[in-house]
């Protein structure tokens, strides 16, 4: 990795964990500790505000030193850093490739595997960015391998597996393919538009609005949960969904409100959280809630497949 966006990233994240500003001495001396810098080496004044600058240029934000606080530097404002999902994931990027030097040399790092599919990404970037479509052939778990002829618009990541987003030209609709069961795949330089309904439709800022994860069905509805002592606190920490809003406390249980639709990996993220958490609104939902419970009970108690078809 360049040096200098190690030091970026680096200085960015001790400045966000010392909010309180640091002096060029205590950045200094932090940098010589850091296992970013296995080596030791000095950082002199001049390097300082030169990597300072384009700290500030690689992620939009200002470094001040406040001389009448000690001569402190501090991120002027974090809003930047909050707000831009551009930045926040070219931080991830720089944090990412930083912790791949370190798993070279030390074993106190264990990481989960890479995402599925990984390898499919370029080509699918490069028809995104040339404005061409593909070939693709596609292998589901409910049918043989298919070819596609393909509009990639969009792509993402949910749950360690890399999703594009796109058009089917032959049917003119929305369709979303897993990278991990995309057999072969080929740029095709004929270009093909997407119809104006498609082109609203497939936002990438608003395409999955009210969704939890990758499937987007069903209208949205408002659901209410109870999550039990302790997972009401981890769910505090980490939302099930953005919408999420804390309606009732007390000791023993928390209820939360989440507006979203009530898709299939929803359910499973629900069920996830075991017998710490349980539905309750609206009735129809917790009534299908309950049928999947009777039936994983059922499974269980025969070995027999008790699977409801969604």
């Amino acid at each position: 990795m360049i040096f200098k966006y190690k030091f970026c990233i680096w200085l960015v994240d001790t400045l966000l964990l010392n909010l309180q500003g640091l002096t060029i001495s205590d950045i200094q001396q932090k940098w010589k500790n850091s296992s970013y810098n296995p080596d030791g080496g000095l950082l002199t004044e001049r390097s300082f505000h030169r990597y300072r600058n384009e700290t500030e240029s690689l992620f939009n934000i200002d470094i001040i030193c406040e001389k009448s606080n000690g001569g402190v530097y501090k991120i002027l404002s974090t809003e930047e850093l909050d707000k831009n999902i551009a930045i926040q994931w070219l931080i991830s990027g720089l944090r990412i490739s930083s912790l791949g030097e370190l798993c070279q040399k030390h074993q106190s790092l264990i990481l989960e595997s890479v995402p599925l599919g990984v390898q499919r990404l370029q080509i699918i970037m490069d028809a995104i960015d040339q404005e061409k479509s593909l070939i693709l052939t596609y292998k589901s778990h409910y049918s043989d391998p298919k070819e596609y002829l393909f509009i990639p618009v969009f792509v993402r990541l949910f749950k360690q597996r890399w999703y594009v987003i796109g058009a089917d030209v032959k049917k003119d609709r929305c369709i979303t393919f897993s990278l991990e069961r995309i057999i072969t795949t080929s740029i095709v330089e004929d270009k093909f538009k997407l119809s104006k309904e498609l082109a609203k439709t497939l936002n990438p800022k608003t395409y999955f609005t009210h969704c939890y994860g990758i499937i987007r069905q069903y209208d949205p509805i408002r659901i209410r949960f109870r999550a039990f002592f302790p997972q009401n606190l981890y769910l505090k920490d980490a939302p099930i969904h953005e919408s999420q809003d804390l309606i009732d406390e007390t000791e023993d249980y928390s209820d939360f409100e989440i507006y979203v639709r009530p898709t299939y990996d929803l359910k499973q993220e629900l069920l996830w959280n075991r017998d710490k958490l349980a539905v309750l609104a609206p009735e129809s939902f917790r009534l299908d809630m309950i049928h999947i419970l009777e039936a994983t009970l059922d499974g269980y108690k025969t070995g027999k497949n008790f699977a409801i078809d969604e």
